[in-house]
């Protein structure tokens, strides 16, 4: 008993020194993106339930050097649709509503309303033109938009392709399902979204109306977060983004999202299982699906002026990584690292910040190198579409990133090269400095 005891003890300590170590790795891989002015915002990442970062990095206000902690709140973007979507679900579910519903039920005055179906709209496949135009942009979208705005822009626009022939991203397939939800429910948009989603899974920090939130919390959007010259982002008004992009919300209530959606506490099993079965393009019912093998995941990204969102769920294990920032760039592969960590991959990329080299420097860098003193080991360098590409022995060729003159990196993996040169100037190998190992390579031509 006592040996069964001391090695149920041992393990525990083994799981929690992992946990502990992950968690280091994840802030290594986050605090090295903010560094790199390549990550502003707040990140959660969760595995079996277990959060093992929630932390804020960079600022919320620049201007009043106010800075990120775990309440700010921040636009979402798309990453509203996966909410809309089981906000439709639910309504199936009290047979308010079936996914094989023609738009005629609804909007019989729309001219392709019996060829398209809410299935149609929730998986993308309607065909119908995304009303998000540049004039849209330019125009529309800080101002308060109503459905019969709508319907001005997309109504008489032909189907961009037969309804259920293939997959297309249009925001308007979400906003015409916002419209269905307030028909069928009687209620708007924003109150079923409440009482169905917010209040069941304990989101108490999340809304609509962002440009007139009164919160401390409040992140302010930015376009860039230059130090030295930050630009403010224009603000979208909620009625423009609507059920397709209005959600403001904060990385803690995504993730009661998240466990409310593992315990059922808004939608069946068999509705989950149907929405993240994918359709056309990998979409399923508001989320992207992917089935890399021997897992399966669903993710939704969004972008709105001045924020981006990254959310995604991998059910297997029940891992969570949501990553909100209040600057307009992508997530980069740092995404992909915080995965790879939580899967205990030690092949994850801590970010670096990319500089360009002129066309006519790249030239120098390429040849063929083989390892000192291992010349089975070979490693190809070559110039395609102005970037350099590196190839080792039997291996694709993969990008490699200028840090500065003569040093390079990956952004798949935590590997790095540095050029060496001779007396005269002239590069005669590199070191490929790989975690704490380095390995000489030579130039052979």
């Amino acid at each position: 008993m006592k040996k069964a005891i001391l090695i149920f003890a041992i393990a525990l300590i083994a799981q929690s020194l992992q946990a502990q170590s992950d968690t280091e790795k994840l802030d290594e891989v986050l605090q090295a993106a903010t560094n790199a002015h390549l990550f502003n915002g707040v990140a959660l990442v969760a595995r079996h339930d277990s959060i093992l970062l929630f932390k804020g990095y960079g600022w919320r206000n620049y201007e009043e050097k106010i800075p990120h902690d775990t309440n700010s709140v921040f636009q979402i973007g798309s990453v509203t649709k996966p909410f809309t979507a089981t906000l439709i679900l639910w309504l199936q579910e009290q047979h308010k509503l079936s996914l094989e519903d023609k738009l005629s039920k609804y909007f019989p005055k729309y001219r392709y309303a019996d060829k398209i179906t809410i299935k149609n709209l929730i998986t993308h496949t309607s065909g119908i033109y995304n009303f998000t135009d540049q004039f849209y942009l330019s125009n529309l979208a800080d101002k308060p938009f109503h459905q019969k705005d709508f319907w001005k822009i997309v109504g008489d626009k032909p189907l961009l392709f037969s309804p259920d022939a293939m997959f297309s991203y249009s925001n308007s397939n979400y906003m015409i399902l916002g419209y269905i939800i307030e028909q069928v429910s009687g209620k708007s948009y924003e109150q079923m979204m409440r009482e169905v989603i917010f209040d069941k899974a304990g989101m108490t920090h999340s809304g609509f109306d962002y440009a007139h939130l009164s919160s401390p919390y409040k992140s302010v959007g930015y376009d860039t977060l230059d130090l030295e010259n930050p630009q403010r982002a224009r603000r979208s008004d909620s009625s423009a983004t609507y059920a397709a992009g209005a959600i403001y919300t904060t990385a803690g209530d995504l993730f009661r999202f998240n466990l409310a959606l593992y315990n059922h506490k808004i939608l069946s099993q068999a509705s989950m299982d149907e929405a993240f079965t994918p359709y056309r393009g990998n979409y399923g019912y508001g989320w992207y699906i992917e089935n890399p093998p021997g897992m399966k995941f669903m993710a939704h990204n969004g972008g709105i002026w001045g924020f981006q969102a990254h959310f995604k769920r991998i059910p297997q294990d029940h891992v969570c990584i949501i990553l909100l920032r209040n600057e307009m760039l992508g997530f980069e592969d740092y995404a992909i690292s915080l995965h790879r960590i939580a899967y205990h991959d030690p092949n994850y990329y801590i970010p670096r910040k990319s500089v360009t080299i002129p066309a006519d420097s790249l030239q120098s860098y390429i040849g063929e190198f083989q390892l000192k003193d291992k010349p089975a080991f070979k490693a190809s360098v070559t110039v395609r579409d102005g970037s350099l590409f590196l190839a080792w022995s039997n291996f694709q060729p993969e990008k490699i990133y200028a840090e500065k003159r003569d040093q390079f990196f990956f952004k798949s993996y935590n590997s790095q090269i540095e050029y060496t040169r001779d007396e005269q100037g002239k590069i005669n190998g590199f070191i490929a400095h790989n975690k704490e190992q380095d390995y000489p390579y030579v130039k052979t031509r």
